[in-house]
């Protein structure tokens, strides 16, 4: 580690300043402000020792917007990140904080672990991140786009009727989260330097391969299916069993000119439960040890879990489920965040094409 690198916290908390500091042990020296013309005086100083900047929005005498603009405006400031810091998950906070140049955006209180988790996956290098694999496994196809889509259409086929039998999830929840995942692709290819460069065609495939996420779910019982809130112990493992289903009924087909699809379509079904801060399952991965297919596909999920209960019923449901998402931020990589802030207009036009149809009383 390079100690003349410095990590810079601008927060007018003690409180608050003490729990970053806290959590940033053993890693950089910390350079502390309580305001923002402080904190941009520091900056300019020790601009080529900066490694990072954690900067609260709602910092006196220079605000965290207009002090992170000032910060970009520097020479040779541009892959210094930045995490803005709020007390509030405000959509146009988020907003502003992505579009002016930040790299994440944190709701506090937040816990030591989970900040130190943000901050190292910040400072980790571009080599280790999981958008270079995805590259890599979209662009090793051996067959052509229109042999994936006849395999697709047949295996959808069956997948529909299957779960329209068992009546295991609507269809239009399988659509949307499909096209959310590739809503997020788009931006997370066009707005970041994460090692993601898709195009159109790569991004068609992981589409496809999304669909295919609850796959598993065929395998798991109505017992349990039906009554997720009320499992015992030994239910819950056996409806978190569905994951490692899905990726043993995938790789049924062993056609090496699919090799990639059904390898997409696997990482996708086995790990889209797996949490940014390990919690999730069923191998408890954490940060970018999770293929990038699976981070979207179960970010999209989720989105749709909470959106889906809010259209309706509010006039605002996408800054809701944001909202709501930011509650979990933990648990989700921070680009991902980032993505869906940059994407409301898509999301909601897929929504608006493809609502949930409401039962009749």
């Amino acid at each position: 580690m390079d100690m003349n690198k410095k990590i810079l916290i601008a927060d007018a908390s003690s409180f608050d300043r003490s729990v970053m500091l806290n959590a940033l042990k053993n890693t950089y020296p910390v350079l502390e402000s309580n305001n923002g013309l402080k904190a941009l005086e520091l900056f300019t100083e020790e601009a080529e020792h900066i490694k990072l900047a954690v900067i609260d929005i709602t910092l006196p005498y220079l605000d965290g917007f207009q002090l992170l603009k000032q910060i970009k405006r520097m020479e040779n400031t541009e892959t210094i990140p930045i995490i803005l810091t709020s007390a509030e998950a405000v959509k146009q906070d988020i907003l502003d904080a992505f579009r002016y140049g930040a790299a994440d955006f944190v709701v506090k209180p937040f816990e030591a672990d989970f900040f130190r988790q943000r901050v190292l996956s910040l400072l980790g290098t571009s080599s280790s991140l999981p958008g270079q694999a995805l590259s890599r496994l979209v662009s090793d196809n051996a067959v052509s786009l229109d042999d994936i889509i006849e395999y697709d259409k047949s295996l959808n086929r069956t997948f529909r009727n299957l779960f329209s039998y068992r009546r295991i999830e609507t269809p239009y929840h399988i659509k949307r989260v499909s096209l959310f995942t590739g809503v997020l692709l788009r931006a997370l290819s066009e707005h970041t330097s994460s090692g993601i460069h898709l195009n159109e065609p790569q991004i068609q495939l992981i589409i496809r391969a999304a669909a295919y996420h609850d796959i598993g779910k065929i395998a798991i019982p109505d017992l349990i299916l039906k009554n997720r809130d009320r499992l015992t112990e030994e239910q819950r493992l056996i409806y978190h069993a569905h994951t490692t289903k899905g990726a043993e009924l995938l790789q049924i087909n062993n056609n090496p000119a699919l090799h990639s699809f059904v390898q997409l379509a696997v990482n996708i079904a086995q790990n889209h439960h797996e949490k940014w801060d390990g919690s999730g399952y069923p191998g408890g991965l954490r940060g970018n040890r999770i293929p990038l297919s699976a981070q979207v596909v179960g970010f999209a999920a989720d989105f749709d879990k909470y959106s889906r209960k809010l259209y309706g019923f509010t006039d605002s449901p996408f800054e809701e489920s944001i909202k709501k998402m930011l509650q979990f931020q933990h648990t989700y990589n921070p680009m991902l965040i980032r993505a869906l802030a940059y994407s409301e207009w898509s999301i909601n036009e897929i929504i608006d094409k493809y609502p949930e149809k409401k039962s009749k009383k």
